[in-house]
């Protein structure tokens, strides 16, 4: 086994550790975003009710605690925001890592192919020459006689 083969092995190895490492990323940013969307619809249901209980009169205390409660949903959704944004930074920085993994991996692949190139014009040379010594043998035989 060349040096090549070994170091596109453990390239690989690092490829494939690296894209499981990113779709892990991207399935806690598919959550966190998810989370965020049912945060919004919670909010938005939530002020909706606001304004149809509004419509029809409330107490300045029943008020007052819709609103409080409404902030802190409105706390919580910047919070989450926050996870979102998080979540999406580790999503590309672990997209950049494969694709720098990868682009090793490319390039130990294309030494071992220059190596296999290399070692294929060498048996090819080397084989070359023994069709040469052979067919000079044969002439010289062939003078010879």
């Amino acid at each position: 086994m060349s040096q090549f083969e070994l170091l596109v092995r453990l390239a690989t190895q690092t490829v494939d550790a690296a894209a499981d490492a990113m779709r892990a990323a991207q399935q806690q940013q598919e959550g966190q975003q998810a989370r965020l969307a049912q945060l919004d619809g919670f909010i938005g249901d939530y002020r909706a009710r606001l304004l149809v209980q509004g419509g029809s009169g409330m107490g300045v205390e029943q008020w007052l605690d819709f609103r409080a409660f409404l902030a802190k949903l409105d706390g919580a959704r910047e919070t989450q925001q926050r996870e979102v944004d998080r979540a999406v930074q580790r999503y590309l920085l672990a997209r950049e890592a494969w694709l720098a993994e990868r682009k090793k991996l490319k390039a130990y692949q294309v030494l071992l192919e220059r190596e296999a190139a290399k070692l294929a014009l060498k048996a090819r040379k080397q084989e070359q020459k023994l069709v040469d010594e052979f067919a000079m043998r044969k002439y010289r035989e062939q003078n010879v006689r």
